[in-house]
């Protein structure tokens, strides 16, 4: 035989309440003030609430005497357990000080029995079979709207000596440290001018310009040099697989496909994937760095997590922590704009809640870095630069406000690119067997194409927004995209390669 279930309830909170209630002004005044008689589950302690409220409205004092003596005059004093159960509940009380926590468990259980409530009465409604069913949903949004007001807590009261402690705790934990978020090793404008990886980060690029890469290559670097933190790199379009295979490659330095089908020009008889002496101990170092990072490297999907949400990662993140010993954590979102929402929910209310989720994810991990992938938008004219500016984010009247900073990835475009080569004051080449300048104006890919042909794609990282001590930067990468690798723009290695070119 199936037990009984009761209803969510706590006769213990319930208790205290009124044990509070019955010993304390002010816990009379918050007790009447945060609860309704219909909040308690115990019909004799609906009976005392009403009385107890009824008291404070009248300015009259938690007078156990007079409690008993007004329950008596409505001959209810014997329905509650007579005076000996008022006596019991005013020993019963731990501590006034505690009366809004109490008050809180109370009001919880209620409006969990609220919640019970109106889905049995929608329940009943929709076993009718209605003509439209379209008003049962507006019946049940109305009714738990109603709930969901009732929920709301009391705004805690912090003083600045408890502000100062905190401060103090923060400062404890930074001085003396040369950055205050997780260090970078490849682009020193993370740390110089960021003080770290911290807090909420957006990144937006054009597509297919490396930000996977280059999120990859921060969490790599915040593994390699910090020992006590850990990476959740969350991939909502690619495979797991997909991004630890990008990883090997950019600890290996190559690309994918000599990674996957070896050196080309390598092959035995029988069609065997042969690789040179010097790839195979790349392929080696970098197994085996990846498996020396062990459990703090976490790679989830969206197929092994379909239904995500921020509790989900913040619970993750723990999990990890405990397991490793791990005190930090960096987690890298790609990308934003596919981050699941309910259903049903518009474009101005998606937006709103995916950077709502990534700001709980944020506030969860104590401001270590949350890195977030987003879109650009693609500029009207062909000439024009992608997003460089806030209004170019995606979902802009949002996004950009949320986030601590905000950062843009986007690659030089080919005229920018030539006037940039005439800067540093490069030396014209014959490219190719068509004999043109590689300055010329009249064909400026040239130089775009002579850079593509040494694995190497020039772009522009911004930051035009930053807190907290954060400086706006700009600065120029070269993304080696047969290594995996972004680096600061090496002109004297450029230079070289043109040398090359010239002697030929």
């Amino acid at each position: 035989m199936s037990e009984t279930k009761l209803a969510p309830n706590s006769k213990e909170s319930e208790m205290m309440v009124l044990g509070c209630m019955l010993t304390s002004i002010n816990a009379l005044n918050i007790g009447a003030d945060g609860l309704e008689d219909t909040d308690f589950y115990y019909s004799e302690h609906q009976i005392i609430f009403h009385v107890l409220k009824t008291a404070s409205k009248t300015d009259k004092p938690a007078d156990l005497h007079l409690v008993c003596e007004e329950l008596k005059r409505q001959d209810k004093l014997k329905a509650v357990g007579g005076a000996a159960y008022l006596t019991t509940l005013a020993q019963y009380v731990g501590t006034s000080a505690y009366i809004e926590e109490y008050v809180n468990q109370v009001k919880d259980k209620s409006t969990l029995r609220s919640m019970i409530n109106a889905a049995q009465v929608i329940e009943k409604k929709a076993l009718s079979n209605p003509d439209n069913p379209d008003n049962l949903i507006e019946e049940l949004q109305t009714e738990f709207k109603r709930i969901e007001q009732r929920l709301g807590k009391k705004i805690p009261i912090i003083s600045p000596r408890e502000h100062l402690e905190m401060q103090n705790k923060f400062l404890e934990k930074h001085r003396g440290k040369d950055v205050i978020g997780l260090r970078t090793s490849k682009i020193p404008e993370f740390n110089s001018h960021l003080l770290g990886l911290r807090e909420l980060i957006l990144l937006a690029a054009a597509p297919n310009v490396g930000k996977t890469a280059l999120t990859i290559q921060l969490g790599s670097d915040v593994l390699e040099n910090e020992e006590t933190a850990c990476l959740i790199y969350v991939s909502l379009e690619m495979s797991s697989l997909a991004i630890f295979n990008r990883m090997t490659l950019h600890y290996a330095g190559m690309d994918f496909k000599t990674f996957v089908l070896g050196d080309q020009k390598i092959r035995g008889t029988n069609g065997e994937v042969f690789f040179t002496e010097e790839e195979l101990r790349k392929i080696k170092n970098a197994k085996e760095k990846l498996e020396s990072f062990g459990d703090r490297l976490q790679i989830i999907d969206s197929e092994m997590c379909p239904f995500l949400d921020s509790r989900t990662i913040l619970n993750h993140v723990e999990a990890i922590k405990s397991k490793t010993g791990c005190k930090r954590a960096i987690v890298i979102i790609d990308y934003l704009q596919v981050w699941p929402t309910p259903q049903n929910m518009g474009e101005n209310e998606a937006e709103k809640w995916r950077i709502g989720e990534m700001k709980k994810i944020r506030d969860g991990i104590q401001n270590d870095p949350v890195i977030v992938i987003s879109e650009s938008r693609k500029p009207s004219d062909k000439n024009e630069q992608w997003g460089g500016e806030l209004a170019d984010v995606m979902g802009s009247a949002r996004v950009t406000y949320t986030p601590d900073a905000v950062l843009f990835l986007n690659p030089i475009q080919s005229k920018q690119l030539t006037k940039l080569w005439e800067d540093k004051k490069m030396p014209n080449i014959s490219y190719k067997e068509d004999d043109k300048d590689i300055t010329d104006k009249d064909d400026p890919n040239n130089i775009k194409g002579f850079l593509a042909s040494h694995g190497i794609a020039i772009c522009n990282l911004k930051m035009p927004k930053g807190r907290d001590g954060m400086k706006k930067f700009s600065t120029l990468l070269a993304f080696h995209f047969n290594r995996n690798k972004f680096e600061k723009v090496d002109w004297q290695y450029i230079l070289g390669l043109v040398m090359k070119v010239k002697s030929r």
